[in-house]
């Protein structure tokens, strides 16, 4: 008799994806986490930082506060627009003394709102408040600010991150810099079609090394069959250096620069599979609809983060040795 192993649903829910992170040049961010989507964050989304973003654990949602990505540094949290509501710390420095939407709460505003809903500065309450909690480097290490911010919201260009609404910030080079939400408390932050990955910071872009941050990003929206890398013959939507990859839990596909990572091997993880959060180990991505033995000896078993019409490969042993 032949039994599956892994074939429990519990599992493959916990399976995370993890793929290598794009070059800052590529409007990219790299990390040295080297992963993307729902396995990488430490605790959820984000460089496993995000860094790969993140990891999240294998079952669902922990208890307690989410983990901050430490890129974000500490006091006022830049995903919350309202952070910052209380006004300037003595100095216009960092407000340090109230925590994640603690401002909110004393103002009497509504709670806050993660920074891909604040659309362009706006949000249902009204007109977004003046000062914004941002990230700034000192000393080499991150910090967090609240200083006065400007109306830009989700890919509205920018100069610095002063001319973003509270809740983004101004990441890219030269004339490519954007307004991104920041997603500081994982990839649950950002909205359908994007995903958490790391960028550098606009106002860094003069420096040697940008400060880099977590912000959601466009999804490219790619095909997880198109081939790695391109044919010379082909228009594939992945430009060279660039893999599809899955990115975020829900199945959302981007292209990021891959890892090396094989079946079976420990990630970041090579075009064409994933990574699994509880294993930290590759497992290879195939098509649930194909004739073809993609999987070996083995199965294609069809998985929640996956789109439709993939998934991942399956062993089979022999009970009874």
């Amino acid at each position: 008799m032949r039994r599956l192993i892994q074939a429990a649903p519990a599992l493959f829910v916990a399976l995370g994806v993890a793929v290598g992170c794009a070059s800052i040049a590529e409007e990219g961010a790299s990390t040295d986490a080297g992963c993307y989507g729902p396995a990488c964050t430490p605790t959820d989304a984000g460089k496993d930082q995000i860094s790969a973003d993140v990891p999240v654990p294998d079952s669902g949602t922990e208890a307690g506060p989410p983990t901050i990505n430490p890129l974000c540094g500490s006091g006022c949290l830049p995903d919350d627009p309202y952070s910052c509501v209380g006004g300037f710390a003595d100095g216009g420095g960092p407000s340090g003394d109230a925590g994640a939407g603690q401002a909110s709460a004393e103002a009497g505003l509504p709670p806050p709102m993660a920074g891909a809903d604040a659309g362009a500065g706006v949000s249902e309450a009204g007109p977004a408040p003046a000062a914004g909690c941002f990230v700034k480097r000192d000393a080499g290490e991150p910090v967090t600010e609240c200083a006065p911010a400007g109306t830009g919201g989700t890919a509205a260009p920018c100069v610095s991150s002063s001319d973003c609404a509270p809740g983004f910030a101004c990441v890219g080079e030269g004339s490519a810099a954007q307004c991104r939400p920041f997603c500081c408390s994982g990839a649950s932050a950002c909205e359908s079609g994007t995903y958490c990955a790391e960028r550098g910071l606009r106002d860094d872009s003069m420096g040697a090394t940008p400060q880099m941050v977590p912000v959601c990003i466009q999804a490219d929206d790619c095909s997880l069959d198109e081939p790695y890398p391109c044919p010379p013959n082909k228009q594939c939507k992945c430009k060279e250096g660039t893999a599809c990859t899955v990115v975020s839990s829900d199945g959302t596909t981007s292209c990021v620069q891959p890892g090396t990572g094989q079946a079976g091997e420990a990630c970041p993880c090579a075009p064409g599979h994933v990574c699994s959060l509880e294993k930290k180990t590759c497992i290879k991505i195939c098509s649930t609809d194909s004739a073809a033995a993609e999987c070996g000896s083995g199965k294609c078993q069809s998985v929640s983060y996956l789109p439709k019409g993939f998934g991942v490969c399956v062993l089979t042993a022999t009970d009874g040795g």
